[in-house]
């Protein structure tokens, strides 16, 4: 309550006698915002003219490189009618004259033939392609075994559709992929349809067009001291420039391949050196080309002389502006302070009093506002030292009460507790003694974890006559409620073998069933019981007869795993739980008879290991697992199987809760 009174306190003074600050908000700060806004704009606007002045030189180069490719485009085209005819009849006279047989054309002189037909040796070229795209016989031995799938999609469906449709096909100019000079080609496929007779020709006068080119290009950069290059490329699938032998980098060529595939026009900024160059990358889209269908022009603009220019007018401006709000603040610090000083003393009393020192009070000097606010604050002040003395004496009251309350309730929890600790007692004393049960299961062992100190789940075994039964039990909830249930469980079982005489697997479950439910009757819980939910138990029962090699088993809920001979049996028991129906007529348990051989071993359990949450994403053990983890470890000895089922458990539950008492039995036949 006092915090918020000084932070009010705080909040008035700040408000009515910052004098200084006022006129700072008042006449400062108006002035410098018209200011400001003004610089912004001035550099804004001078900002845009220079961009746009360098992006109307772009759009400019472009179109005249636009207009150089029309012309080159012309050019060729002109150039190309009079190669035409002779590759056709060159391409002829391989396929009807030299190629009507293809067995041995993957090993013929081609040189030798182009001598004959009297092709240039430096200029002209055959090679022969076979049915994978590969080129596997040729007079310009660079590219011996190259393969034209990897010249990209559009390429492989040229080479297939050619071999699908048998036509002689004669293409444009194109930039060869070794020399990167521009290369005319025609495909004419075999008789045979098992090759593809292929001839490329250079042309001296297609070299000087592209020369012009080049070098028109070129002078358009060099003619504008804002742009540093300027280049064209050409072709989706291998981006390669036609103006200029470069090597692009890999990062370049997806972003390049990245154009060709969207046909739009993007700007990047890069910083070389202390260079800020801004590339333009601008996509041409020519339908009636064939030697580029589509082109991307690159741009690179040295914008760093007009950055440098940006940069000497903001820092004029920012001099100019500075220089001009420090002189303002001086001027109103010198006249506001006659006024200021005493508030400064004031604010000094303020911090005091909120660090905590209530007796702290403002000097009155004067006769002003400043006096009446100290005057004001002094009373505050006083009344808040009160409310503060007060409050503080409530709190040492309420302190003392805690603690008392405290105490009562440590002593009711170690009562409460003890009582738990000794109903654990009487539950381990109904539990079969160790030594008892490697007397009736010598080759056995029990995993028993309860959840809380007292559990759920436990494990009975008798023996009468040559029958040793025992059985795997889990009871309605866990910690105390479970408890109670075990102890009725114990009691029921006992009394089904010793008073009903019951020796059937089934019979011992059937007593046990309407023992139970008597049980539940007489102590009105006929629907819910001690742990919230139905009452009730789930259990897996066995009855050995060991001189016959015989078993029975039944279950409530809970199944019999049996392994035998490096495979796992699951016998299901019955889907109802013992004392789950207050019917008249209870439903009867299936008796399962076995008969046992050497080596099998026995497991019983509850459904608590596979219901543990664990593992990288916690969830649930689970059944199946927890069948395979049995079925792994079934030849280890009896006794270290306890063992290996702990160390997994714990292993896959890691920081998780355990979530339920755990129980298994194992029993090896020998």
């Amino acid at each position: 309550m006092f915090i918020k009174l000084f932070r009010k306190i705080k909040a008035y003074y700040m408000r009515k006698t910052t004098i200084f600050k006022q006129l700072i908000l008042n006449v400062v700060i108006p002035a410098v915002l018209a200011l400001l806004i003004l610089g912004a704009f001035n550099y804004n606007q001078t900002k845009s003219n220079l961009r746009d002045s360098i992006d109307t030189k772009n759009t400019i180069i472009s179109q005249e490189i636009v207009n150089i490719m029309e012309f080159m485009e012309v050019a060729l085209e002109i150039v190309e009618q009079n190669l035409n005819p002779m590759m056709e009849s060159y391409s002829n006279k391989l396929v009807h004259d030299y190629f009507k047989d293809t067995k041995n054309i993957e090993f013929t002189d081609l040189d030798k033939i182009r001598e004959e037909l009297g092709m240039d040796p430096e200029m002209e070229d055959i090679y022969i392609i076979n049915q994978e795209g590969i080129i596997v016989n040729t007079t310009f031995k660079a590219d011996l075994g190259i393969d034209l799938d990897d010249f990209g999609e559009e390429h492989e469906h040229l080479i297939n559709g050619i071999f699908e449709k048998g036509k002689f096909v004669i293409e444009r100019f194109t930039i060869e992929n070794s020399t990167k000079s521009l290369k005319k080609y025609t495909y004419h496929p075999t008789l045979d349809g098992k090759y593809i007779v292929e001839l490329g020709i250079y042309s001296r006068s297609a070299d000087r067009i592209i020369g012009f080119a080049k070098s028109t290009v070129k002078k358009l950069s060099q003619d504008e001291s804002s742009i540093d290059d300027a280049d064209i490329f050409i072709s989706k699938d291998n981006p390669i420039s036609l103006t200029k032998d470069i090597e692009l980098s890999d990062e370049e060529i997806l972003f390049m391949k990245d154009r060709f595939e969207k046909q739009d026009s993007t700007k990047i900024f890069k910083k070389r050196r202390k260079q800020k160059l801004y590339y333009t990358y601008l996509y041409i889209h020519r339908a009636n080309s064939d030697l580029y269908k589509g082109a991307v022009i690159r741009i690179i603009a040295d914008r760093t002389p007009e950055d440098l220019l940006l940069r000497r007018e903001l820092l004029k401006f920012v001099s100019i502006f500075g220089l001009t709000i420090i002189i303002v603040i001086i001027m109103l610090y010198k006249k506001t302070r006659v006024i200021t000083h005493p508030i400064k003393k004031l604010v000094d009393k303020v911090n005091r009093v909120t660090n905590g020192h209530l007796d702290e009070r403002a000097d009155v000097v004067g006769n002003n506002e400043i006096t009446t606010l100290s005057q004001k604050f002094n009373s505050m002040i006083e009344e808040l030292e009160s409310y503060y003395n007060e409050l503080e004496q409530k709190v040492k009251d309420r302190t003392a009460e805690v603690v008392q309350q405290k105490e009562v309730i440590e002593i009711k929890n170690k009562h409460i507790m003890d009582s738990i600790r000794y109903a654990k007692r009487i539950q381990n004393a109904i539990l079969p003694p160790d030594k008892y049960v490697k007397e009736l299961l010598p080759k056995s062992f029990i995993l028993y974890k309860p959840k809380d100190i007292v559990s759920g789940d436990f494990y009975w075994m008798t023996k009468k006559n040559d029958l040793t039964i025992y059985a795997a039990v889990d009871c309605t909830g866990h910690g105390v409620p479970g408890a109670f249930m075990s102890i009725v469980g114990n009691n029921q079982l006992n009394y089904a073998i010793d008073v009903k005489k019951a020796r059937e697997a089934s019979k011992i479950l059937d007593c046990l069933n309407q023992g139970v439910v008597n049980t539940l009757r007489e102590k009105g819980n006929e629907k819910i019981g001690l742990s919230g939910v139905k009452d009730g138990m789930d259990l897996a029962l066995v009855v050995i007869d060991y001189k016959n090699m015989k078993a029975q088993f039944a279950g409530a809920n809970n199944p019999l795993c049996l392994v035998r001979d490096n495979e796992i049996i699951q016998i299901k028991g019955n889907k109802m739980a013992i004392g789950g129906n207050f019917d008249d007529e209870l439903p009867k348990f299936t008796n399962h008879e076995i008969d046992l051989k050497k080596g099998d071993v026995l497991y019983t359990f509850s459904d608590g290991y596979p219901d543990q949450f664990g593992g990288h994403d916690g969830r649930k053990f689970m059944v199946k697992k927890f069948r395979e983890l049995l079925l792994e470890i079934h030849k280890n000895p009896i006794e270290e199987q306890e063992k290996i089922l702990e160390d997994h458990l714990e292993q896959w539950r890691g920081k998780e809760e355990q979530v339920d008492d755990i129980i298994i039995i194992g029993v090896k036949i020998e």
